[in-house]
């Protein structure tokens, strides 16, 4: 509740996010790897393939996601917006996992 009424806290957060929102989104299309589009915390990727050994992958790499095949994207991960190193950690996974 404090952290609700505190407009400052909830400024940097919005700002934090939306910078992480844009560095996660240029780090996909630098990889060639679309996404849909979002306005909240995370960010929903196309992997281009089966998303599980992507997933896998990136599990082993110390990098967590979520798979979303379950709500009938079997190709998508469900990727948390995170500070800018947590952020570049994945993309390297990714670039890493993917082989690209």
């Amino acid at each position: 509740m404090a952290a609700l009424g505190d407009e400052e806290h909830l400024q940097r957060s919005v700002s934090l996010n939306a910078q992480g929102m844009q560095q996660l989104e240029q780090g996909f299309a630098s990889l060639g790897l679309s996404w849909i589009p979002s306005v909240g915390n995370f960010i929903t990727l196309d992997c281009g393939q089966d998303a599980a050994p992507v997933y896998q992958g990136l599990l082993q790499e110390g990098v967590i996601v979520r798979p979303v095949a379950n709500y009938g994207l079997p190709n998508h991960l469900r990727i948390t917006v995170g500070l800018p190193e947590e952020n570049q950690r994945c993309l390297d996974a990714l670039q890493k996992v993917l082989n690209l």
